[in-house]
């Protein structure tokens, strides 16, 4: 796939998405749907996406989970008593305030339900101004993935890459990442990408990505020179990050099947991402080093819903990060590299 290609599959996602403002008081729910004056000609309402099902209780003050096991009938008095309350009250409740909601649908179903204060920064807005920011080089996809939440898209420069071990080369990559219903922000990092299994890492600094752009006070005027600063970073953090995998490769970890353990308890992975490490480490020719667990540990990312995969392709980068002030980064680092009955066990 090229961004060609992508520009193609963003823009037919497109299709039937409309956008509305409307007051909190006038969008009811009927049978499990919401209805506002003048909202569709058939009259047969909307749906609502378990994501702006979400969204629309939190700013209601009402609990989305008990919300959603409710009976249809039950749902619809619920919602037509929170949404005619006054605005202190849903505040009161927990709620968001606010008298309007910007309503995003796609068809006949609600995908996002935001304040009015919500400014578009969408996946077409977003390619629009990233081509002229990549100043007309070539960039293969390696990542792409349009889901109703999210955008996550992966590019590698095959100039800036490197041996890390003979015939293991990692490239140099960007990751761009975006969401039109509230999910995330507009984020820019630094990545690898390691050619011989397509594992990826992503590197943030301080926890900071290279740029962070939220859904409001957007400058479009500003926004190019913002992406082109931020891919310049992020291509500089993650070559510089390739010799922090070089020295990974000669740092031992004492009991692997241990430190995998220590991971799982530390990021609360599911029992079977933690399974899921454990496979991808026996593939692994280094596997009583870091290069090998933190590979272990991105190859385990790939099965993952892409929010997740991102997330953990993250956090492998800390066990890598010999330069990271956090303590607690650091000591989980410790625990992993110390032998158990070490002075750090």
């Amino acid at each position: 796939m090229n961004l060609d290609e992508v520009c193609e599959r963003v823009s037919a996602d497109d299709a039937g998405k409309h956008d509305n403002l409307v007051p909190i008081r006038e969008v009811s729910m009927q049978h499990g749907r919401i209805y506002w004056p003048g909202a569709d000609d058939d009259g047969f309402g909307f749906a609502l996406s378990p994501w702006a099902m979400g969204q629309a209780c939190t700013k209601l003050g009402m609990p989305a989970a008990y919300f959603g096991r409710c009976p249809k009938e039950l749902q619809d008095a619920q919602w037509n008593h929170w949404r005619g309350l006054p605005e202190e009250l849903r505040k009161k409740a927990g709620g968001d305030g606010g008298q309007q909601w910007t309503v995003r649908a796609k068809g006949a179903t609600v995908r996002g339900v935001l304040s009015a204060r919500y400014e578009k920064l969408d996946n077409r807005q977003l390619l629009s101004a990233l081509l002229p920011a990549l100043e007309g080089m070539n960039y293969p996809v390696k990542l792409f993935d349009l889901t109703n939440e999210s955008l996550h898209l992966r590019l590698i420069d095959p100039r800036m890459s490197r041996l890390v071990l003979p015939g293991d080369p990692l490239i140099v990559a960007i990751h761009i990442a975006n969401s039109e219903v509230g999910l995330r922000a507009v984020t820019i990092d630094a990545c690898l990408f390691r050619q011989v299994c397509s594992n990826g890492m992503v590197r943030k600094i301080a926890g900071w990505s290279m740029l962070k752009q939220r859904h409001n006070h957007v400058a479009t005027a500003q926004f190019v020179p913002l992406l082109q600063d931020a891919i310049a970073q992020a291509r500089l953090v993650a070559a510089a990050f390739i010799e922090q995998m070089i020295l990974s490769t000669k740092t031992i970890v004492p009991d692997p099947a241990r430190a995998i353990e220590v991971l799982a308890d530390a990021w609360k992975l599911s029992k079977q991402t933690a399974e899921y490490i454990r496979f991808g480490l026996y593939g692994e020719s280094h596997q009583d080093t870091l290069y090998g667990l933190v590979n272990a540990v991105t190859s385990a990312a790939q099965k993952l819903p892409v929010e997740s995969r991102f997330e953990l392709e993250t956090l492998a980068s800390v066990l890598i990060d010999t330069t990271s002030e956090s303590r607690a980064d650091q000591a989980l680092r410790s625990r992993i590299l110390t032998p158990k009955g070490g002075s750090f066990a």
